[in-house]
């Protein structure tokens, strides 16, 4: 078996073990990847809108948002100007209010919608007490159905 002296910490005082450092890495690379996995993972998906989009593009577009949401991701919501719609960003905040209407039931807002160039952002994210009480409708209507 070989061992090594290994410099553990310097500070405040230097702490030198004599181990074998093969077994040492391996251990410590095992740990990162235990940690690593017990970190919880969240994805951003986007939407993107026009200030004078249809009500049912805004339906579709939320429902697809939802299915993300309830899912757990946080959801971007981008506005874009085109031309002269740049001058007035008051359609675009309307919009934007529109589509938190349809997700409103499950979803917060993360982020204040923010002007960003020709973009108007807002971030959605899972509000959990709303998505418990969602559920809960869900199944009372489907017991309802089922009777």
């Amino acid at each position: 078996m070989r061992m090594d002296l290994v410099l553990i910490s310097i500070n405040p005082k230097p702490i030198a073990k004599i181990l074998d450092y093969g077994k040492y890495k391996y251990s410590r690379s095992k740990k990162q990847k235990e940690e690593k996995a017990k970190q919880s993972k969240t994805e951003s998906h986007q939407i993107r809108l026009t200030p004078f989009i249809g009500i049912n593009d805004i339906k579709t577009k939320a429902k697809k948002a939802r299915e993300f949401i309830l899912h757990g991701d946080l959801v971007k919501v981008s506005l874009k100007f085109r031309g002269r719609e740049a001058q007035r960003p008051e359609f675009g905040y309307e919009t934007l209010m529109t589509f938190y209407k349809e997700v409103e039931d499950i979803a917060i807002i993360a982020k204040e919608p923010v002007l960003n160039g020709k973009f108007l952002d807002m971030f959605l994210q899972q509000d959990k007490k709303k998505v418990i009480q969602y559920n809960k409708n869900l199944k009372e209507t489907k017991e309802e159905e089922k009777k």
